[in-house]
């Protein structure tokens, strides 16, 4: 239930003086449909128009409000030139431009010899200046109303800024004060002010400061991510006091694992492997995320945590994005797990025939619980390639299985610090760096496209060795818009200078079934250059694949060239990564491209992902789990979330239950930022 301090923030945004229907739903369409989704509409930048100089004192570039007299209009003599409206002062004459402006509406708006404010951006033309299509033009009177500092906001097609603004005024002269969450010491330390004030100088300011510097800005900033942080370890909370399975092992399946792997273990995987152990041991339920760069060995780390569950009589369920990753996945646990005699059921749409809901193990996609089939006696869920299960998606997920079982998440991408305070903070983690002991780095090189024949002409040397390649392309099909290559104009090109018979194609849009006989193929080294899309990011393990081509590597982020990368060097062979790149690069082409010649850590390379394409490209994507902020930016405000995070975790040890003064309006935070699923933790013991 809101707290009735928050009705009135809650009200939709229909209920606004003076905002019709139209405007209201496309301002809806724009930030929602609560008066706090428009208060909480930022600003990206402000004008400061309160320069007012003489004409003789113009600077070309600048925003300037200046006070005129019209002197004469002149029309355009053809639909080219612009309509010209020349005004003076006592120091000068300069222009107003036009284009595609009816005369009769401009003579009536700006008749001759009247007096007129001005208000845009100064430009310079024929040693004279101009302003094309000014900002404001007002009366006298209405000066004050102009020369003001005014705010610019992201906007959708049908609304102006000067009826959103309107609409945002009118409901921050509505808006009351609310309780003080933030502590004093914490205020004085950041020269921060109440939430009210900080929200008028946001969407009002009385200093002319660049958004991203704005105190205002950052205190609510901060009040977003301190909700986001307390939502997390309220949740965590909550998780490390529900009852779970207590699952210690007997190490009779373990110790049978560890005789017949023909490898040893990592340092990494071995402490990882102690992590989940004591956690399915406790009586607490598990949640976990084990962060493994490609090729790190995390399917085997989640083998000895499935075998545990096994020694205690119990199914482990284990789940994959794709068909294809989920049929990987099966083939490497079901060679050890045969073994020892256990069996394992592959769960997809396309092995419907042969479901067997009994099994031991059951590895699958999303189908698995798409079944109308109640799977009992679960101990542990495994989800691989996990970033599409965000905070309440992992809470549903809970639910649906049962709140006892333990859950383990894997990712193949590491995930930055930055995102890992802001989404993650509700789970414990394990991070895998270290590679197998065999693992060789891979070589990596950028060659311009123009090379291409030279390096067609190497591929036979590894042909006729035995050695597999992947050749990735951005596009299925050819694009008249998209100067890139596509999947099936690059196998016409390979099949007429290879044999037909050695060249595969895979892409996302054909059946599962084509899909998986070319892998087959590929697999079994009936062809030996299989073109692709990125679908070959993740799911394939070869260890005959020693070369992966990439074209038009300048198009592809730093994360996915480097996934993309790992299906290569997972055998004992040297193996090799060509980024194919078509000049001129940008600046941050080249930046992307050198990174993946200097490194093959993943963890570095996340970081340096971070830093060039901005989390909010990183967040952007809905489909990735990670959370969607509106007043913080978390390329800006990173210092921010620490801080966040810090003061949450201090909150919940002093006043779990947030019984307190304070933690009765850090409840009304909560309810401010919809973060209302934690209030419902708390009610719930």
């Amino acid at each position: 239930m809101r707290p009735k301090i928050l009705y009135n923030l809650f009200s939709n945004i229909i209920t606004i003086k003076g905002i019709g229907p139209k405007y209201a739903k496309l301002i809806e369409r724009l930030c929602g449909r609560y008066l706090i989704d428009l208060l909480f509409h930022r600003p990206v930048a402000i004008i400061d128009r309160r320069n007012s100089p003489k004409i003789a004192n113009l600077k070309s570039g600048e925003i300037a409000t200046i006070i005129v007299t019209i002197e004469k209009h002149v029309p355009a003599f053809n639909k080219r030139m612009p309509y010209r409206v020349i005004c003076s002062d006592e120091t000068g004459i300069m222009s107003l431009v036009y284009f595609n402006i009816r005369g009769p509406y401009l003579r009536q708006m700006l008749s001759v010899g009247s007096q007129k404010v001005i208000s845009g951006k100064i430009e310079e033309y024929k040693d004279s200046f101009q302003i094309t299509h000014p900002h404001h033009i007002a009366s006298l009177e209405d000066i004050d109303s102009v020369k003001t500092i005014e705010t610019i906001y992201p906007l959708t097609s049908g609304l102006t800024s000067k009826s959103l603004r309107k609409a945002i005024n009118t409901t921050l002269s509505q808006t009351s004060s609310l309780p003080e969450w933030l502590d004093d010491k914490l205020m004085t330390d950041r020269n921060w002010h109440p939430w009210k004030k900080s929200l008028d100088e946001l969407h009002n300011p009385s200093e002319a400061l660049e958004i991203n510097q704005s105190p205002y800005l950052e205190r609510l900033a901060f009040d977003e991510l301190l909700s986001h942080q307390l939502t997390i370890r309220l949740i965590k909370q909550k998780i490390n006091k529900i009852k779970g399975n207590v699952l210690k092992p007997s190490n009779k399946l373990i110790n049978e694992l560890k005789s017949i792997l023909d490898f040893e273990l990592t340092q990494d995987q071995i402490k990882t492997i102690k992590e989940i152990s004591d956690d399915l041991s406790s009586p607490t339920k598990m949640l976990r995320l084990i962060q493994g760069d490609v090729g790190s060995g995390k399917t085997i780390v989640s083998l000895f945590s499935i075998l545990q569950v096994s020694e205690n009589g119990k199914k482990s369920i284990f789940m994959a994005p794709t068909e294809l990753l989920a049929e990987q996945h099966y083939n490497t646990i079901n060679q050890y797990a045969s073994k020892m005699d256990l069996n394992c059921s592959l769960i997809t749409s396309s092995t419907r025939k042969e479901h067997n809901f009994e099994a031991d193990i059951l590895i699958g996609t999303h189908a698995l619980f798409q079944e109308k089939v109640e799977i009992d006696n679960v101990g542990l869920i495994v989800i691989d390639e996990q970033h599409k299960f965000g905070v309440h998606q992992r809470i549903m997920l809970s639910e649906k299985v049962g709140n006892e079982c333990d859950i383990l998440l894997m990712t193949a991408t590491p995930i930055p610090r930055t995102l890992e305070l802001a989404s993650y903070g509700d789970m414990d983690i394990s991070k895998i760096k270290s590679k197998p002991i065999h693992r060789k780095d891979i070589v990596t090189k950028s060659v311009n496209i123009n090379k291409i024949n030279q390096l067609k002409s190497a591929l036979l040397k590894k042909i006729k060795n035995g050695e597999k390649t992947y050749w990735v392309c951005p596009l299925v099909d050819d694009s008249d818009k998209l100067e890139l290559q596509s999947v099936k104009n690059r196998l016409k090109d390979l099949s007429s200078y290879y044999s037909s018979k050695d060249v595969g194609m895979v892409h996302g849009k054909m059946k599962q079934e084509e899909k998986n006989d070319i892998m087959s193929k590929f697999k079994d080294g009936d062809i030996k250059i299989l073109i692709a899309t990125s679908v070959i990011e993740v799911g394939i393990d070869d260890p005959d694949a020693t070369l992966m081509v990439i074209e038009n590597a300048e198009r592809f982020g730093l994360s996915q060239l480097h996934q993309l990368r790992g299906r290569v060097g997972r055998g004992k062979k040297q193996s090799s990564c060509i980024l194919l790149f078509t000049s001129p690069l940008s600046d941050t082409a080249k930046k992307r491209l050198k990174i993946m010649k200097e490194t093959n850590d993943g963890f570095k390379i996340a970081e340096e992902d971070l830093d060039i394409r901005g989390a909010g490209e990183i967040l952007g994507a809905k489909q990735s789990g990670l959370p969607e902020f509106k007043l913080s930016n978390l390329d800006v405000h990173k210092d921010l979330l620490k801080l966040a995070r810090s003061e949450a975790v201090s909150i919940i040890e002093n006043d779990p239950n947030l019984k307190s003064d304070k933690g009765k309006s850090l409840r009304i935070l909560l309810h401010l930022f919809k973060n209302e699923v934690a209030i419902d933790y708390l009610k719930s013991g």
